[in-house]
């Protein structure tokens, strides 16, 4: 299973190293390893899509507070990465269930 994740990213690397996102680069003197990092087109993309991702975490949030529930279903895919990003808050989130499902 650790095998085939390794291998799946090693292949989205290789396409972001193609695409000419990512670098990689040697690093340590007796050890040596493998290291990427982003070219500066890369950093471009990575703050291109922070930005859109904080848009649609400040529309979230909007639409929590306006209790437009409808809308929320639209970001859901995008929720645990803005979580993981503390864009937006799990207590947030909490209380939103509360009042979709009135515990």
């Amino acid at each position: 299973m650790l095998r085939q994740e390794v291998d799946e990213i090693e292949a989205l690397l290789k396409g972001l190293e193609r695409e000419g996102l990512v670098m990689q680069k040697e690093k340590g003197l007796i050890f040596k390893r493998k290291v990427y990092g982003l070219t500066p087109s890369g950093l471009e993309e990575a703050k291109k899509a922070k930005e859109d991702l904080e848009n649609k975490a400040n529309k979230l949030i909007q639409a929590i507070q306006n209790g437009d529930y409808s809308q929320i279903q639209s970001f859901e895919s995008d929720i645990p990465l803005m979580l993981a990003l503390s864009m937006i808050d799990m207590m947030m989130l909490q209380g939103l269930m509360f009042d979709m499902f009135q515990f």
